[in-house]
């Protein structure tokens, strides 16, 4: 192929020491006598051929020797910039040479230098040498570039700068596409008219630096263009990495290219290749690490929301981590629990040395027939383990145990039954009170008959009045258990509050007066409106404040009504009611049940009247919920604002 060339380098990089491939290889082309020498360590890294020559050494006796060996005086290796030193260098065991000596500085701390040595007599070319040395100093600044878009734009700049083309082109090699993508560059020269995607087959040859000179037959479409922007050469320079095809550096311009370049190009190849493609393992490690460090978070955050709790096993069955619901379900922490033995932590009414035994043979198996675990203090609790091992090649490297507390699965068991229980007797309540309704209006009404028709003085007539009232009573209760038993349809309307409260306030003060009970009534704002069914909330509220008066009426005392502005983050937003006296409290072993039916602090009383205002203001969205102390009860009835 026209221009092909693939110039061989001075030598291949040493695989435990890349680091020096391209200090090396820049020794290779300078002219002179020249060593790379590591000043931190005192020992020469690598020799030119010169070197070889002047000195009569073998290369393999001067890798890794000290330079005090070569010298016949200690030397400042401090590099000396333009200037040179006076040294005698040591070329057999018995002889010295008088040299001039130079000293190169070939990395930024100074650790790297190379040593040039020129005979006395020896005609000398300080300008080749640090044209060299300046173009490694532009290569060096390639491998310190933190992305690929970077390093192959100051690997374009080097190559812009070494050959002045009039148009540069840089390309990265897209894996994916399988092709050569045109990075957009910022660069003087332009590199515009080549196209924006290359196949590696429209490079003339994909494997080697290839410059094509005007006159030469055209085999490619780039060529084409070369020759439509009238250049006189078009050069192709493949980045490759072991092979594998990392971009590609393509200029145009007018003139020839020195055949010394090529080398240098090489160089720059294979310094840009290994630069993009490290980048390319940094930046995919990453994205790995990325990826990983989101599927920890994921994961983390599952096994930080599980109910279930997770348990970490060593092979040797020591405890490694436990995750937040293991550890709440034990007590223990996972620093107090790291590396025990597993069996001093789960302690449970079976023995768990099978599930252990199984799981690191690589079975799985799971325990939670009757068992039960305890907890650091003492508790038992019904729990369930589930017990898997994590194998890699057949061997086990971890066990992983799966913790479900069964008491609370057993608690909402027990509410269901209850709660399915209710339904029934519920049901079995309306058909009762509907039925007793009617026998009990007729014994009503023969009751009054009989009292109509008795004589003043009958003995008698205390009973039938006694009669009456029990009949009475059992209606009210029957009436309460029809209300509480089936579903209401309520009418929502805007409801004042303070007219409501007031209105009942007003049939009992006289009832209050005669109890020796004062009340109070504070609103804000002064016409709170509310969203209610009127008759329901009447009711709440008759119900509310007839039990305030009825827990005073030995004593006296105080009832305070209260109207405010619930809180803020309740939705919908709601008034907050407060009904409280002063009267004795209601006993802890009610308070958790005051407002299921048929509870009641009340000797006549038919343990209705709260659970059904609860009912009424669930149905209203709202809420009804109790506060109780000695000396007193507080009773919050929460609203919805009318809109």
């Amino acid at each position: 192929m026209p221009g092909s060339f693939s110039p061989k380098l001075p030598f291949e990089p040493i695989a435990d020491h890349l680091p020096t491939l391209d200090y090396a290889l820049i020794l290779a082309l300078i002219p002179s006598a020249a060593l790379l020498y590591n000043r931190s360590d005192d020992l020469v890294l690598a020799a030119n051929q010169q070197f070889e020559t002047l000195t009569g050494y073998h290369s393999e006796e001067l890798k890794g020797i000290s330079l005090t060996k070569l010298l016949s005086k200690k030397l400042d290796t401090n590099p000396t910039g333009s200037e040179s030193r006076k040294v005698h260098l040591r070329v057999a065991p018995d002889e010295t040479l008088p040299v001039n000596l130079n000293i190169k500085s070939l990395s930024q701390t100074n650790q790297i230098v190379a040593l040039i040595f020129n005979a006395e007599q020896a005609p000398v070319a300080p300008q080749l040498e640090n044209t060299l040395l300046n173009f490694f100093t532009q290569l060096t600044s390639i491998t310190q570039q933190d992305s690929s878009f970077k390093a192959l734009t100051k690997a374009a700049e080097v190559l812009r700068d070494h050959i002045h083309p009039q148009a540069l082109a840089a390309y990265l090699f897209e894996s994916k596409k399988k092709q050569l993508l045109r990075m957009d560059l910022e660069l003087i020269p332009p590199g515009s008219q080549f196209p924006q995607e290359l196949s590696p087959k429209d490079l003339a040859d994909p494997t080697n630096i290839s410059i094509w000179q005007a006159g030469q037959p055209r085999a490619t479409s780039l060529q084409e263009i070369a020759l439509v922007q009238g250049s006189q050469y078009l050069l192709t320079l493949p980045l490759l990495y072991n092979q594998t095809l990392e971009g590609c550096l393509i200029a145009s311009g007018n003139g020839s290219l020195a055949e010394q370049t090529s080398v240098e190009l090489a160089l720059l190849a294979k310094l840009t290749a290994g630069t993009l493609h490290h980048l390319a393992w940094v930046e995919n490690a990453q994205h790995t690490l990325q990826n990983v460090r989101q599927l920890v978070q994921i994961e983390h955050a599952l096994i930080d929301n599980l109910e279930e709790g997770i348990i970490l096993l060593s092979p040797d069955l020591l405890i490694a981590e436990m995750s937040p619901a293991a550890e709440s379900m034990l007590g223990y922490a996972t620093s107090e629990a790291f590396c025990q033995q597993a069996e001093m932590i789960l302690i449970g009414n079976q023995s768990l040395a099978g599930m252990f035994a199984s799981a690191r043979q690589g079975i799985s198996t799971q325990i939670g027939q009757d068992f039960h675990l305890s907890t650091r203090t003492g508790r038992s609790f019904q729990a369930e383990i589930q017990c898997i091992p994590v194998l890699s090649e057949e061997k086990v490297i971890s066990i992983i145990l799966i913790l479900r507390d069964r008491s609370q699965s057993e608690q909402i068991r027990v509410k269901n039954q209850e709660l399915e229980q209710r339904a029934w007797l519920g049901e079995l309540s309306a058909v009762f009170a509907h039925e007793v309704k009617n026998p009990i209006n007729s014994i009503m009404t023969g009751l009054q008959y009989m009292g109509m028709t008795m004589k003043p003085g009958d003995p008698h007539k205390e009973l039938v009045n006694r009669l009456q009232s029990d009949c009475m009573r059992l209606t009210h209760l029957m009436d309460s258990t029809l209300v509480f038993s089936k579903p209401v349809d309520y009418r929502l309307v805007p409801v004042d509050l303070s007219i409501l409260i007031l209105q009942l306030l007003d049939k009992v003060a006289p009832r209050m007066t005669n109890l020796k009970i004062k009340y109070n009534f504070d609103v804000h704002p002064d016409h709170p409106m509310v969203k209610a069914d009127y008759r329901a909330l009447e009711r709440v509220f008759e119900n509310l404040i007839n039990n305030a008066i009825q827990a005073m009426e030995k004593s006296g005392g105080t009832l305070n009504i209260k109207v405010t502005e619930a809180d803020p983050h309740l939705m919908p937003a709601q008034y907050d009611v407060i009904v409280a006296d002063s009267g004795p409290g209601i006993p802890d072993d009610l308070r958790e049940h005051i407002f299921e039916p048929f509870v009641t602090t009340k000797s006549t009383g038919t343990g209705l009247g709260l659970a059904i205002s609860k009912r009424i203001m669930t149905a209203h969205k709202g809420n009804l919920y109790v506060e109780s102390f000695p000396g007193g009860t507080m009773f919050h009835v929460l609203i919805p604002k009318a809109e």
